[in-house]
């Protein structure tokens, strides 16, 4: 028999975050995010060292990256630096705490959005202003909950949305798909980072359907749309309907 999915946030620190967040401590690394579709960010260490410095300086040099400013490719490789210390078992091990966390939390509150509209809706009472917005949110939350469930669970789960905004500044300056996966690899070498063809794994990434970039797009132009509430212009995006 499997075993039943835990909110490990409730579980190790007895947070009631909504799906929106998500906050979890392990050992000295922290993971958190304040966006439904936003991969935590995984800090250790919240100081900058020369160490580090110096090894972003010589992948500048190696892969003859331009920038406006000294530390412009720095303050974009920071974030990933702690991560990359953490090894393939414990990072596979934090992203599964996230992903079940979430996953929990978006069913639980599917099922109390359910119960409100019943509440709110029956033969007795019709309270349609307060019946709308929790439509909203209930279809946001199982369009997020079926893509929760499609992505992968995998050691560098957490690493990819950390690495697209490398991705994207040397899109910008022009460099070709081939020069940012060898860019990506070399700096993943630098840093002695457990793993090879990084580069071409987040490239990938990006056409996955649940690509947290493409499931915003998704969201943003169903909000849009000029006859349709949101939660049904997102039922042609949702398996279960």
């Amino acid at each position: 028999m499997p075993r039943k999915k835990k909110n490990w946030e409730l579980e190790y620190f007895g947070i009631y975050n909504p799906p929106e967040s998500f906050y979890f401590k392990f050992g000295k690394t922290t993971l958190h995010s304040k966006n439904l579709f936003k991969t935590p960010t995984v800090i250790t260490n919240f100081h900058l060292t020369v160490d580090m410095v110096e090894k972003v300086f010589e992948w500048e040099e190696l892969n003859d990256i331009p920038k406006r400013s000294n530390f412009e490719w720095v303050d974009l490789i920071s974030p990933i630096t702690d991560l990359l210390n953490i090894p393939k078992k414990e990072r596979k091990k934090l992203y599964q705490y996230y992903k079940e966390t979430q996953q929990v939390k978006l069913e639980t509150a599917i099922k109390a959005i359910e119960k409100a509209e019943k509440n709110l809706s029956n033969l007795e009472v019709s309270l349609f202003h307060l019946v709308e917005p929790l439509k909203a949110y209930k279809s946001i939350y199982q369009f997020a909950l079926e893509h929760f469930n499609k992505r992968e669970t995998g050691e560098h789960q957490l690493l990819y949305d950390l690495i697209i905004p490398i991705v994207e500044n040397l899109e910008e300056k022009e460099f070709s798909k081939y020069k940012i996966k060898r860019a990506i690899d070399d700096l993943m070498d630098i840093f002695d980072f457990d793993s090879v063809s990084i580069g071409q794994s987040v490239l990938k990434y990006r056409k996955k359907p649940y690509f947290p970039k493409r499931l915003l797009k998704i969201i943003e132009d169903a909000d849009k749309h000029p006859y349709l509430p949101i939660y049904e212009a997102l039922k042609p995006h949702l398996n279960s309907e």
